[in-house]
């Protein structure tokens, strides 16, 4: 999540999995928490419904 310069694999694919893009522009602007909770809302083993709610409150959706 500290990580700005590169989109994590799981975000990508859970983004693509919900019809969405994430740019590299959009995840360098989100903030280390937002980034952080995106990571780990898109985790395979973590109940991820929330992870829509969480890129329309960081208006990526």
């Amino acid at each position: 999540w500290l990580n700005a310069t590169e989109i994590p694999q799981q975000v990508q694919e859970k983004t693509q999995e919900l019809n969405r893009e994430m740019t590299l522009k959009a995840w360098e602007n989100l903030t280390p928490v937002q980034r952080f909770a995106l990571i780990k809302l898109s985790r395979p083993s973590h109940e991820n419904h929330n992870f829509l709610p969480a890129l329309q409150e960081f208006n990526l959706a």
